[in-house]
């Protein structure tokens, strides 16, 4: 049966405390969201959106529905943080939407709403619900392919199991559905958005068949018939060919514009390469890299992680969707524990299918309660109250080390250690229902507050958007911008000034004095370690105008230009970013 509107709204609801407030107020971190960002920026500047391009190269690492959803976004929030990340939150309360709806459907209403809770509430939908990255289109069109396939198949009985056992067979508009939803997945990471959803839904029909009370005889022969069942039943050629009909038309377009250059690096360096060997340092341990990654952000939720694990492993036995979900997760978490590279987003699609599983858990122990179920369950509330002191004494350290005056971040330990204690005495009441909401509570109001305040307050150290605001004031005319070894937020920070959308990148401080030469009174944003071979070539009248340092890498910036333009001080306390212009008609 379907959640209740009440519960979808719940759910919606609960997501949104997560992922909107103060949604903007952090800069742009690491490398991939100012470039996600930058690039989109210089694709609305050139009119292409075909072709990706970062300060006038072309952009191999990523397909281009992110930057089409960032565009929407800067047309409604501006060109900002805010703009930039607002896709990726509002497809993110859909993934937590339909992540209720596919546990409502193959278990109960209850399942439902608590699987959507859990989705809503963890750790790891903060992280990248909030990020400018396509990681969140990645998870929300695998997760409504996941959905096309429940919506499809699964008709629920009274009895609340939804399937029977017994072979599962797609109709051709299922498979239809389901290709189309995973081509959508394709425009956003590529192959993996349908090899991913293959596996599982796979995977679960191959165990269906399986579990056929009429399949009988040797082995090998029952092997081979079950397969050929999985494989009609999941009509790949069908779903394979729907997905090509969503993707092909960019795919297409963008290899023949490039020479096939795009689609070369893409595949071969960007998906190929990362799975063969690590890149940019990520790599981690096959057995325990992903367990640990999804320990911490399914937080904090994975406080009974051993109690939902024992209780997925038995629920396989009688109910069908947990089946569905267990082939769901292992389809993204065991071939992406072979990757050479490793991410923690790379298993972020897997997190519907775990939230399914925790949701299972809870609403069967507010059900049917067990004496050894509680006593555990004292354990997980340990375990939570141990998280926040934690929490309370590790924060003040690590902020008081690398962004000194927010220590205060250390209160929101007191959330856990509070929700810990309110489960503990509604337990001791035998009000398990109001226990597990507790538990909800203070899920939201941890990572909800985590989020909200916690990036701004570290992010004030990182200068880097500072750095060139006050040029947007000192000149109405677009400002020639170039860069020497600079962190990738300055492509978009400074691209926003420029005509172009992109900044040009310097390869030398030799290339300093050409840049000046043809482009009078521009400016420069310069790695701190070239300041001596670069002033050296300046014009007399140029020198250091402002200086900062990014963050999280921690580097020494230089802003470099006459002086006579100088960017009052001030401009580095105003919020120049919060309420910027949406996008003008695109320069050709």
């Amino acid at each position: 049966m379907p959640i209740t509107r009440s519960s979808g709204l719940a759910i919606a609801a609960l997501a949104a405390i997560v992922l909107l407030p103060n949604l903007g107020g952090a800069p742009l971190w690491d490398d991939d969201e100012p470039r996600n960002a930058a690039c989109s920026l210089a694709m609305h500047a050139s009119g292409d959106w075909i072709v990706p391009t970062l300060n006038g190269r072309l952009r191999v690492e990523k397909p281009a529905l992110v930057n089409w959803l960032q565009l929407a976004g800067f047309a409604v929030a501006g060109v900002n943080e805010t703009g930039a990340r607002l896709a990726s939150a509002v497809l993110t309360i859909g993934t937590c939407l339909l992540t209720g709806l596919i546990a409502g459907r193959v278990f109960r209403p209850d399942v439902g709403l608590w699987a959507g809770i859990v989705m809503a509430t963890c750790l790891w939908t903060a992280v990248g619900g909030r990020a400018a990255t396509p990681d969140a289109a990645l998870v929300f069109c695998t997760t409504l392919s996941l959905w096309m396939f429940v919506r499809g198949t699964c008709h629920p009985t009274n009895d609340g199991r939804g399937w029977r056992d017994g072979p599962i067979a797609l109709s051709p508009a299922t498979a239809a559905c389901v290709g189309a939803a995973c081509g959508l997945a394709m425009l956003a990471k590529g192959p993996i958005g349908l090899l991913g959803p293959l596996a599982g839904l796979g995977a679960f029909c191959w165990w269906q068949a399986w579990l056929d009370p009429g399949r009988i005889g040797p082995l090998a022969g029952r092997l081979a018939s079950t397969s050929c069942t999985a494989i009609h039943a999941i009509k790949p050629l069908l779903v394979c060919a729907s997905a090509f009909v969503v993707a092909a038309p960019w795919y297409g377009a963008v290899t023949a514009r490039t020479d096939g250059e795009w689609l070369r690096g893409f595949l071969l360096v960007h998906n190929v390469g990362r799975f063969a060997a690590p890149m940019e340092g990520h790599s981690g341990s096959p057995l325990l890299y992903f367990p640990l990654v999804i320990l911490l952000g399914t937080f904090p939720w994975s406080m009974a992680s051993a109690l939902v694990a024992g209780h997925a492993a038995r629920a396989t036995r009688d109910a069908v969707g947990m089946r569905l979900a267990v082939c769901w997760i292992a389809a993204w978490v065991l071939p992406l524990s072979l990757s050479g590279t490793k991410l923690p987003g790379y298993v972020w699609p897997a997190y519907p299918a775990i939230a399914m599983a925790v949701g299972h858990f809870v609403a069967e122990w507010i059900r049917r309660p067990a004496a050894t179920t509680d006593r555990w369950m004292r354990v997980a509330w340990m375990l939570l109250g141990i998280s926040g002191v934690a929490m309370a004494i590790g924060l003040p350290i690590v902020t008081h080390r690398i962004a000194p005056g927010a220590e205060w971040l250390g209160l929101i330990g007191l959330v856990p250690i509070a929700g810990a204690a309110a489960a503990w005495a509604c337990q001791s009441l035998s009000s398990r229902i109001a226990a597990t909401s507790a538990w909800a509570a203070t899920a939201c109001g941890t990572v909800a507050l985590l989020f909200a305040t916690g990036p701004s307050a570290v992010g004030h150290v990182a200068g880097t958007r500072d750095l060139v605001a006050g040029l947007r004031h000192r000149h109405d005319a677009a400002v020639p911008i170039a860069t020497l070894r600079a962190p990738a937020s300055v492509a978009f920070y400074a691209g926003r000034i420029t005509t172009c959308g992109a900044v040009e990148e310097l390869a030398e401080p030799g290339d300093v004095a050409a840049f000046i030469a043809e482009n009078p009174r521009a400016h420069l944003v310069v790695d701190a370690r070239f300041e001596k071979q670069v002033t050296a070539a300046l014009p007399p009248d140029y020198g250091v105008l402002r200086t900062a340092t990014s963050f999280p890498s921690a580097r020494h910036m230089l802003l470099l230009g006459p002086r006579d333009d100088e960017p009052p001080a001030r401009l580095a306390a105003e919020p120049t970013l919060a309420a910027e212009p949406a996008l003008a008609p695109a320069r050709r």
